[in-house]
């Protein structure tokens, strides 16, 4: 039986008068790769910002390895052992791709190795496509994502955070992330990843959450959720569902 890295009890947050995440409860297992998905606006991202410390939620608990670490702040949740990506990448861009992930093996890494050399390291490992010279503000938007997650393992994390590292990539790109996701699993690291490239999720997925207005409505293996009606309604309507 796997033990749990990560669990979230009955976790809200709201914005007001809004509430953007109504009591959601996962538990992800030691050395998995977890999915959350959902229609736009349903509440995914602020989810991971609870957990990452970025947002500190009014209710519930989120326990990392047994213990409560709701309303501590990302760069000590970052000591701890969660990395994180996000969505829009947030690189140095006046600095080289090279320096970009020294940053982050200087702050995270606790491990006794040569920054320069570590972060030469992290970028062959995600098979970064440019000189390690390159300039962070030359890169697009496909190398950047190459570059986030080489910073992101350089804090020799244990619990992965990806917000949507499929998005805008092509076929091929997406075949070769789809690699180097599952070779990050099985060095040990466990995986959380929001998407909405299905081809993805469902491939490296080894059980999905669903989030539709910041509640819950399904949890799964990737074939429970494709087949699931209530999964089916919330992302194409009543009347498909009905069909299906």
């Amino acid at each position: 039986m796997q033990e749990n890295i990560l669990v979230t009890k009955d976790v809200v947050k709201r914005f007001g008068g809004l509430t953007a995440v109504e009591k959601v409860s996962i538990e992800v297992k030691k050395g998995e790769v977890f999915g959350i998905i959902g229609p736009n606006g349903a509440g995914k991202t602020t989810f991971l910002n609870c957990v990452s410390g970025i947002y500190n939620p009014e209710e519930g608990e989120i326990l990392y390895k047994g213990k409560n670490i709701k309303g501590l702040s990302s760069h000590v949740l970052c000591k701890k052992g969660i990395a994180r990506t996000f969505q829009i990448v947030r690189s140095f861009h006046k600095m080289t791709a090279l320096d970009n992930v020294k940053v982050a093996v200087i702050f995270g890494s606790d491990k006794d190795q040569d920054p320069n050399d570590k972060a030469r390291e992290l970028l062959d490992y995600v098979n970064f496509p440019l000189p390690v010279e390159t300039l962070a503000s030359n890169l697009n938007t496909v190398q950047l994502k190459y570059l986030e997650l080489a910073r992101a393992l350089a804090t020799d994390g244990e619990l992965l955070l990806l917000d949507e590292v499929a998005a805008g990539l092509t076929p091929g790109e997406l075949g070769e992330f789809i690699d180097l996701i599952k070779k990050i699993r099985d060095s040990g690291v466990t995986v959380i990843s929001i998407e909405h490239v299905m081809k993805f999720i469902m491939t490296i997925c080894d059980r999905i959450a669903v989030i539709h207005y910041g509640e819950k409505i399904a949890e799964g293996t990737p074939e429970e959720i494709v087949n699931n009606k209530v999964v089916i309604e919330a992302y194409l309507g009543k009347e498909h569902a009905k069909t299906n």
